[in-house]
């Protein structure tokens, strides 16, 4: 069975890696899809950025990687129109990026530096502008063979979850697929996913041909079949869950199509794991800055293993990957 978002093929269940400022690299995408993910969009790439500056200052943000990520998803985030409208040309018209299959909106980050300029969760507040938007967005998207899907929440806050009819105007705007993160922006990632209130916005687009996507505290096998029985969602995106841990989407893949469940990756695996995102990364982005900006991935590879909290401290500490590499080997004589 496969869905279609626009003309893109993907295999069913669709088992996507959420966006995640930070963590979502091109080196960690690929790893993802190698280990089970469909697809996974771009860190949020501001459109107003790309007007004013062209692809080059965002592109290791921009960057992807076909051949190694299967489905390429580049994601967006702004407040006029205009803007995506000039960015997705700018993208569909760079020999370097142009291959992208799909290019998402991002309609829920809840981080105030991106909600002050009236983008990301921001736009629920105003589902006019959010319309024109996904319109604009769609019609580029379409004139250079691309899918345009977004990714919002249930809500901007408890007395605003406006989700059933927000998600309601972006599919008559065009959204070809859309992602509910089961949190208001107000949470942002505190408490629990609501997951009653993703199945409302799912019923209420239901029978419109756009794909459904539910996203919050999936972090296994069990939660996955959960929140897909509950919602009757398309498909589903991982977050942080998959920080650390890649792997959880073959471990989710197997459970939903009732395989054996692969075994747990073991601390070399992680170990290993580990220095080979931070070694891709550094191809990417030199080797200092990739040891300091993992510095925030590096412990949830160690989660859990005896000692972590000291390991971390020293992994934190490191400035080249070999330093990595023997803080990692002289851990794994006591695991």
């Amino acid at each position: 069975m496969e869905l279609l978002i626009g003309n893109v093929k993907i295999p069913a269940p669709l088992i996507a890696l959420a966006p995640m400022a930070g963590t979502s690299t091109v080196t960690f995408r690929g790893i993802c899809h190698e280990l089970g993910s469909s697809y996974a969009p771009t860190e949020l790439v501001s459109a107003r950025s790309i007007v004013y500056n062209g692809t080059e200052k965002s592109f290791r943000y921009l960057e992807i990687d076909p051949e190694h990520e299967g489905v390429t998803c580049i994601q967006l985030f702004g407040n006029e129109p205009e803007d995506f409208k000039v960015a997705i040309e700018a993208i569909c018209n760079d020999s370097r990026l142009c291959n992208v299959d799909i290019i998402d909106v991002n309609m829920g980050c809840p981080v105030p530096k991106v909600v002050k300029t009236g983008a990301g969760s921001a736009l629920m507040k105003d589902p006019v502008l959010a319309g024109k938007i996904m319109e604009t967005v769609r019609k580029e998207a379409e004139k250079y063979g691309k899918a345009a899907t977004v990714k919002t929440r249930i809500g901007f806050n408890d007395s605003s979850r406006n989700g059933p009819e927000f998600a309601k105007v972006l599919a008559e705007s065009g959204a070809q697929a859309i992602c509910i993160h089961g949190r208001t922006a107000s949470q942002m990632y505190r408490g629990s996913a609501d997951i009653d209130a993703i199945a409302q916005i799912g019923d209420a687009i239901r029978g419109s041909g756009v794909v459904f996507i539910a996203n919050g505290d999936i972090v296994d096998g069990v939660t996955a079949q959960r929140m897909l029985d509950a919602t009757k969602a398309d498909g589903i995106m991982i977050g942080r869950a998959a920080m650390g841990d890649p792997w959880i989407f073959n471990r989710v893949r197997h459970h939903l199509n009732e395989d054996v469940i692969p075994v747990l990756p073991t601390p070399k695996d992680k170990c290993v794991m580990l220095l080979r995102e931070l070694e891709g990364t550094a191809k990417h982005v030199g080797e200092s800055t990739a040891v300091k900006e993992m510095r925030s991935i590096m412990p949830h590879y160690i989660k859990g293993l005896p000692g972590s909290a000291v390991i971390k401290t020293k992994l934190c500490q490191a400035s080249t990957i070999e330093e990595v590499r023997s803080i990692l080997e002289e851990s794994l004589k006591t695991w």
